[in-house]
């Protein structure tokens, strides 16, 4: 990558996805990110002034309209965009529909070198017998049975592989990494609750009062997004996983840390571990509680194949989750419940 190059960012205002966005700007990369609808003038004016220079392009990840033109002249692309947890949509049509359109797009430009796909861990990590407790970039997650975002993560990861070793569709060569980020927490650029971060306002709110007795492994979002670039750069990447995680700890640890750095406030999350059998009945009704199920109670380690892809800046789980808090208190995402404002 040389400064001036074109970089696609797919869903570019998304939490991530505009951390990166950020970080090659100022690195000084031209970035083209798309979004959904341009018509959003507010959203795009917010773009704008968040990310100078920025060229915001129409594309919906349903639709092939529009990726031919947001790939051309673009090098590098980063195919962030992908249905969350909490959007009500055909979670695996639309995230492989939207693989497909990316990057049959790369491969068609004439420009693009490589594409670095976001994936998850929920590709790895789920639908294996709940003896397996340490997970590397060998694993995948198997589809079946599982809750319908695992399975949209994983199958769009799958096919982004086997499309990029098709040599009818990709007769350039055009390189692939994927990165498979643990749950994301810290700071949003753009105003509201991303889904990942409501975990941290859910606790801290207390409407949680039974916390799952699970063992978790984390990410700060300006470390994921960093790492995305890092991996972009880096030709001994092509062709391989990377998980993206700098800490471990448990729902109870969030409460925890709340607690410790916010009592003053007058945050005391509740701190009582939900009872594995209170779950058993679920998991034969919820696909979301059968897939984490049998990760309940067993501290699962996860170890890296490339750890030195990446030094992370933001390693510390109580940091993470503090600056997370911080975010929401300072965007009154979430209210003080003393008179105490630490102004």
């Amino acid at each position: 990558m040389q400064k001036g190059d074109l970089c696609l960012v797919t869903g570019i205002t998304g939490y991530l996805a505009s951390w990166i966005g950020k970080y090659l700007i100022e690195e000084g990369f031209q970035v083209r990110g798309t979004v959904r609808k341009l018509s959003n003038v507010n959203q795009m004016e917010k773009m704008t002034e968040l990310l100078p220079g920025v060229e915001l392009v129409e594309a919906n990840l349903l639709s092939e309209e529009g990726w031919k033109e947001a790939a051309e002249g673009c090098k590098w692309v980063f195919h962030v965009a992908s249905p969350q947890f909490n959007v009500k949509a055909d979670l695996v049509e639309t995230a492989t529909k939207g693989t497909k359109h990316v990057m049959h797009a790369a491969f068609q430009s004439g420009t693009v070198r490589k594409i670095v796909i976001t994936s998850s861990e929920a590709a790895m990590v789920f639908g294996h017998q709940a003896s397996k407790l340490t997970f590397s970039e060998d694993d995948w997650t198997n589809p079946d049975g599982i809750s319908d975002y695992y399975r949209s993560k994983t199958l769009a990861e799958k096919l982004a592989w086997d499309l990029v070793k098709d040599q009818t569709r990709n007769p350039r060569g055009v390189e692939l990494a994927s990165i498979n980020p643990c749950i994301i927490f810290g700071p949003s650029l753009l105003p509201g609750v991303r889904f990942s971060v409501e975990n941290v306002k859910n606790i801290a709110e207390g409407k949680m009062p039974m916390l799952p007795d699970m063992v978790l492994h984390f990410v700060d979002v300006r470390d994921c997004a960093r790492m995305h670039i890092a991996i972009m750069k880096d030709p001994n990447t092509n062709g391989n996983r990377h998980l993206s995680f700098s800490a471990k700890g448990s729902f109870l640890d969030i409460a925890s840390a709340i607690h410790d750095n916010y009592s003053d406030l007058g945050f005391a999350p509740p701190k009582k571990i939900m009872p594995k059998f209170f779950m058993w009945p679920l998991k034969f009704f919820n696909k979301e509680v059968a897939s984490v199920y049998p990760r309940i109670g067993k501290d699962t380690t996860y170890i890296s194949k490339y750890p030195n892809v990446y030094p992370y800046q933001y390693t510390d789980f109580s940091d993470i989750i503090r600056d997370t808090m911080d975010y929401l208190l300072d965007n009154k995402l979430v209210k003080p419940k003393s008179g105490n404002n630490r102004a």
